[in-house]
């Protein structure tokens, strides 16, 4: 019987399998999900925490709820599955276990999508994710958590793109009581007609209670585990214990690291490379690359659509050299584009692996092709390290496939001793590039500085020589319109890079330190470690017309504009220069 681990999983086999009832199900779930993703929508500053009530039938779940509304004031009181759903249940209650399984976990999904609105106030919650899981592997499965089959230990980790969804502080509650007090309890309900549920009457008949808690008790959340509250005493005694975990938890949510929207990510996915730049700050000390591996593809995929669902608009493919893989790469550009709807993917090359073919297939869905170039003079490519001398002839040939396949052409350039004197105004001008993004040499401890392969120190120059090259390329206008400088403090903290394991790197030591990686932890748990600069970000105008539609939009556009103000400006010569005639006819006769 199937456990789902992903929002994906659940959709398809109620779109495939659940009739037209489990299609209308997706259909709503997938509109909430469109809703969402608008700019900078991750929930990372909510002041109100999300209460999650958790436990077996006769606990105290409602006398808890009702207790928190009289404490709290005004509480918004959710459930799941959400309001939205909650025709359909009767019909899913009525389905085959794995279908059954698939509509309560999408009603999770809703469920959290739905407390963005209701982010201005605390909201409680009866049941979640943890009963969702717990019921299906004690009653469908039937499992001891301390002998638990291997291939279902990782169903007790709740999804990580339903932790993507949720908001903070996050409080997970689990009420406990001594059975016998519980079973009083339910058998004092079931008397006086308050019924139970088909799956309460089962859990009860097959005597699993004592499991189903046992289940509960192994969940993770994260690195977090629901929190056991003694449900036995009055009821004050019993709100006591859980405001004082609440203020716990909320005061530990306002000692962590704000996070900011991914807007931009970089994904360097490989560190292999065909180049042997002496400056490289991200050098190959590992041959991992995800997308090439047995089922790394559609992990990676998944990976990136959590991203976009966390607020990212562009991705930016980097490497090493990422055209070694060059099919993967394409797959990856014509996912983002096509299915994720990113407003920009774009990827960082040194151009040698770029073929007509490739750009063929895959340049209707790239946005922008940025090439390394750091100098005109083959002569000093080769003594960086770029190539073996004829770099910028595939310079020329690359540019060209971009006019051909209509991607938005750029070029990146590193200032060393090498190259600081170089003039490239000229060239500049020639090739046009939307942007010619000019980096001072970047030192990184363990990558080109340090016990290391290369060592960058001698290839440094001091700022005011940076400059001094900012300042002679921008004499010229249109090389001025597209220059963006970058120097080592704008440059050091204002990237989100992810390396080859998916994992943020922390520049901002000197080094880059590698946090968890999103394939184990939510996006959001992920970011608090990256140690983004934000304005420094939007300092270095990180953010820019980066959708090619537009750009080509804005450019047609403008050329329409110049041909119809060309033809006016006939029209009106012509109506001159025929006034002028007759003027001359009248004069004559």
């Amino acid at each position: 019987m199937a456990l789902y681990t992903c929002m994906e999983a659940a959709m398809k086999v109620l779109s495939q399998k659940g009739g037209s009832e489990g299609q209308k199900v997706v259909a709503i779930v997938q509109e909430m999900m469109e809703g969402r993703r608008v700019p900078r929508c991750v929930e990372t500053t909510n002041v109100h925490p999300v209460i999650i009530l958790e436990g077996l039938d006769g606990t105290g779940k409602t006398t808890v709820i009702e207790g928190l509304q009289r404490e709290l004031g005004d509480v918004n009181c959710l459930s799941s599955p959400p309001e939205c759903l909650r025709s359909f249940r009767q019909h899913f209650d009525g389905q085959v276990s794995h279908i059954r399984r698939a509509f309560y976990l999408l009603g999770n999904y809703a469920c959290a999508l739905s407390l963005r609105k209701h982010s201005e106030k605390p909201v409680v919650i009866d049941r979640f994710w943890p009963s969702s899981i717990a019921y299906a592997l004690a009653l469908d499965h039937q499992v001891v958590p301390n002998d638990m089959p291997e291939e279902l230990k990782g169903a007790l980790q709740m999804p990580l793109d339903l932790q993507d969804l949720m908001p903070g502080p996050v409080v997970w509650l689990l009420l406990h009581l001594p059975e016998a007090q519980r079973v009083r309890r339910v058998r004092h309900r079931a008397a006086d007609g308050s019924g139970m549920t088909p799956e309460e009457v089962k859990l009860e008949d097959q005597k699993l209670p004592t499991n189903l808690m046992d289940i509960y008790r192994v969940l993770k959340i994260g690195d977090d585990r629901l929190v056991e509250i003694d449900a036995s005493g009055s009821t004050e005694e019993v709100l006591r214990r859980v405001q004082e975990v609440v203020i716990s938890k909320c005061e530990q949510w306002r000692q962590l690291t704000p996070v900011s929207v991914p807007i931009s990510v970089n994904w360097h996915f490989t560190r292999q490379c065909n180049y042997h730049c002496e400056f490289c700050f991200h050098t190959a000390k590992t041959s991992f690359c995800l997308p090439s591996t047995k089922d790394g593809l559609e992990e990676s995929k998944r990976c990136l659509a959590r991203l976009r669902d966390a607020g990212m608009q562009k991705i930016n493919f980097s490497g090493g050299e990422p055209f070694l893989h060059a099919k993967a790469l394409g797959t990856l550009v014509r996912f983002c584009k096509e299915e994720l709807r990113l407003e920009s993917v774009s990827i960082v090359s040194n151009g040698s692996h770029i073929t007509a073919k490739w750009m063929e297939e895959f340049g209707y869905f790239l946005d922008i092709l940025a090439i390394s170039c750091d100098s005109f003079h083959e002569a000093t490519n080769v003594l960086i390290g770029r190539g073996r001398g004829e770099h910028v002839k595939q310079l020329e040939s690359i540019r060209q496939w971009c006019d051909d396949f209509e991607v938005l052409f750029k070029i990146n350039s590193v200032i060393t001793k090498h190259n600081v004197n170089e003039d490239m105004s000229a060239h500049i001008e020639r090739l046009k590039p939307i942007r010619w993004k000019v980096f001072q040499c970047l030192p990184i401890k363990g990558e080109n500085v340090g016990d290391v392969e290369r060592n960058v120190e001698p290839l440094l120059i001091p700022p005011e020589a940076f400059q001094g090259f900012i300042d002679r390329h921008r004499r010229c206008s249109s090389v001025k319109q597209v220059l963006v400088a970058e120097n080592n403090v704008t440059m050091k903290d204002s990237y989100l890079i992810l390396d080859e394991y998916l994992r943020f790197l922390n520049c901002t030591s000197g080094a880059k330190v590698p946090g968890p990686s999103i394939r184990d932890v939510a996006v959001v748990s992920a970011l608090r470690t990256a140690g983004f600069d934000e304005n420094m970000f939007q300092q270095r105008l990180g953010e820019y017309e980066w959708s090619k539609d537009k750009v080509l939009q804005k450019e047609r556009r403008t050329k329409q504009a110049k041909r119809t103000g060309l033809m006016v400006l006939s029209l009106a010569l012509c109506g001159a220069a025929l006034a002028l005639v007759a003027k001359h006819r009248r004069c004559f006769s």
